[in-house]
């Protein structure tokens, strides 16, 4: 099986995809021959958009061959390993009792349900989102026209003032009626 991963740093994504995929010399009922990964390649931009060097992303993939008791669990590691490929190299035909094919399916068919109200629950997330986002927006809007108009209001009710230079002022001094003096009696 061929599993693929995109990401950056390249030197992160060798050591993600090697440990996703080394996870496989750990399950007890699969027989690991062999796991090659390749050298991160870079991901050219998509055409007419320039990519800093921090945003540049770098794609690797992993080759495992194995081998697996039955059909079966070969599927449940397709589900745990999500491979972009898979061959069969032997048995040249695969045979299943009704009892395999409906163990099979019926995962096939839990994951997919799983799957399912995942994907609907993201989905109604981003209405969510989509609705705060848009009320958000109409509320910024509305301030922004209240904001113009009273810096229009501003602009119209206030007329230019000439600078004009102001010269010191003297300050006075004022005695409270406690601070008068007393006079002074002699003995």
């Amino acid at each position: 099986m061929i599993v693929e991963m995109a990401g950056r740093p390249a030197a992160h994504l060798t050591v993600s995809l090697e440990k996703h995929i080394g996870v496989l010399k750990q399950v007890t009922d699969i027989e690991t021959h062999s796991i090659k990964v390749s050298v991160p390649q870079e991901i050219p931009a998509p055409e007419g958009k320039t990519v800093s060097k921090d945003e540049v992303m770098f794609s690797a993939f992993a080759e495992a061959d194995i081998e697996t008791e039955s059909f079966a669990r070969l599927t449940q590691t397709m589900f745990d390993f999500m491979p972009s490929s898979v061959e069969v190299i032997e048995p040249s035909k695969i045979t299943m009792d009704f009892t395999d094919a409906t163990d099979l399916l019926n995962n096939i068919s839990g994951r997919l349900h799983r799957y399912d109200e995942f994907a609907k629950i993201a989905g109604q997330k981003m209405q969510h989102m989509n609705a705060q986002l848009i009320k958000a927006k109409e509320i910024l809007d509305a301030k922004n026209i209240e904001i113009a108009e009273l810096k229009k209001g501003i602009k119209k009710k206030t007329p230019a003032k000439k600078a004009v230079e102001k010269k010191p002022t003297k300050k006075k001094t004022v005695k409270k009626k406690s601070e008068k003096k007393k006079p002074v009696s002699k003995i």
